[in-house]
């Protein structure tokens, strides 16, 4: 028992020097509030999550991709001999492709949770803004990073890029700074460079988000009621480990089902469909196709409605955080969203067409006063402070968590045996170059991994809190 005791006191020793070595002894004594348990609150996270998952793949496929077009479109025979001669070649491709759409989708979730959960307010304001600024970065790279591979899609969208660039003030210096004499062979290169130095200026904004989200501390709950502390920080951050080694399998099992596409090669000459851009700029898209001034449907309107959300902690008097408290806010939001939706939708539906000013303003005007007199409807009894419940745990709930922790072990162990067994599956398949079933295979068993990992977690580190 001497001989227990001293190694387990060695090993906190070793830990707790680990942790005052590398500075993380703050962040030990972080108590995550109960609130931001809620999965809204995960948005930000797995967004970054998925970023780090882009560099990873990115670099990957660097080693293989040729920043060239000369005559026969090399840079998308390189994307095309990546995904399909090179093993789990689409796995890297598919998770990129993913990664970087659910990086965007999350982001602005993340952002709507914010925004109209009031989570801006002093002394949050730049760490808002700085969000903002993020997820503007993670477009205009997600732009570039699909503009190099060349097909149909991306070439449409470079296409359009260059004659918005030209209708600018001082367009022409403007235009030989990003795309050169506007040759392909000049553009990709060019593309490529600006790809990764965009990514290189987003994690360094990213780093400055965390930053200011630590200092500031977590919002308290918008209803108004008193945050309940539930478990230290480094709890949260396992449980955020297992999530994360979960969602890497989901992405690499869903690369090997469905494999990302790649549009038709553009060569000089050769007829083919019309490029739509990626979801994310489609509302832009859907506003240039209307006939009006480009540097107006480009620019000038989205600057507007982003500007107005940009300065509304300033505007916003905010005597609440609920949303049904903060008219200007709510109303303002609701309309914002509405009109990206309506833009998005109307230009999904319309390829290759152009759309009718007249119609397209009705709409606009249409869904103004629809999502104002939601807004209005919704903001117009005032919403008390909520009083802080405390949860009691009932009679029937302990005798299910002291079940549930009996049984744990056998859980994770179970699930860590059918990973195994999946991953030896998936050695089988690799080794008869059989690359897609093997994916399958892998990423399956990264999920059941990352189950079993979770629920090591809560038998060794949750318990003591669930009893």
């Amino acid at each position: 028992m001497q001989k227990v005791g001293s190694e387990e006191s060695c090993i906190k020793k070793f830990v707790r020097w680990l942790i005052e070595r590398t500075g993380a002894s703050e962040f030990t004594k972080t108590i995550i509030p109960r609130h931001a348990l809620h999965p809204m609150y995960s948005f930000g996270g797995l967004a970054s999550l998925m970023f780090f998952l882009l560099a990873l793949t990115g670099i990957i496929q660097l080693m293989f991709y040729v920043p060239a077009f000369g005559e026969e479109n090399i840079a998308y025979e390189s994307v095309r001999h990546f995904t399909e001669s090179v093993p789990y070649g689409f796995v890297m491709r598919g998770i990129h492709s993913y990664a970087a759409t659910l990086m965007i989708l999350l982001s602005m979730l993340h952002f709507i949770r914010v925004y109209f959960t009031g989570a801006y307010a002093k002394p949050k304001e730049l760490t808002y803004v700085v969000g903002i600024i993020a997820g503007l970065l993670s477009v205009l790279s997600a732009f570039l990073g699909y503009s190099l591979r060349m097909d149909h899609i991306s070439v449409e969208a470079v296409r359009i890029a260059q004659f918005l660039v030209l209708q600018l003030p001082g367009g022409s210096w403007l235009y030989s700074l990003i795309f050169g004499s506007g040759a392909f062979d000049e553009i990709i290169p060019r593309f490529l460079a600006f790809h990764i130095g965009i990514a290189g200026l987003l994690a360094i904004v990213l780093l400055l988000h965390f930053y200011m989200i630590h200092a500031h501390h977590i919002s308290p709950p918008y209803d108004g009621s008193e945050p309940e502390p539930v478990i230290p920080f480094p709890n949260f951050l396992l449980t955020e480990l297992t999530v994360t080694v979960v969602i890497i399998g989901v992405l690499v099992t869903f690369s090997a089902a469905f494999p990302p596409d790649l549009g038709f090669k553009f060569v000089f000459g050769e007829e083919l469909p019309v490029g739509q851009p990626e979801w994310y700029l489609m509302a832009i898209y859907a506003l240039i196709k209307t006939g009006i001034d480009p540097v107006m449907a480009g620019f000038v309107i989205p600057s507007i409605g982003l500007s107005i959300l940009v300065i509304m902690p300033w505007v916003d008097p905010l005597y609440s955080r609920h949303p049904r408290n903060r008219r200007i806010a709510t109303t303002y939001g609701l309309i914002f969203l509405g009109e990206y939706i309506m833009f998005f939708l109307y230009g999904q539906l319309t390829p290759g067409e152009q759309i009718p000013l007249l119609n397209a303003l009705l709409l606009a005007i249409a869904v103004a006063l629809i999502m104002g007199y939601i807004g209005i409807k919704l903001t117009s009894k005032p919403v008390p402070p909520k009083k802080t419940q405390k949860i009691q745990s009932n009679g029937s709930q302990s005798y299910a968590v002291r079940v549930l922790l009996k049984n744990i072990w056998w859980i994770a162990g179970l699930l860590l045996i059918f990973a195994i067994v999946l991953g030896g599956l998936g050695v089988m398949s690799h080794l008869s170059e059989n690359y897609y079933e093997a994916a399958t295979f892998f990423g399956s068993s990264i999920i059941l991994m990352g189950w079993s990992m979770f629920a090591a977690k809560v038998g060794l580190v949750d318990a003591k809190y669930l009893v």
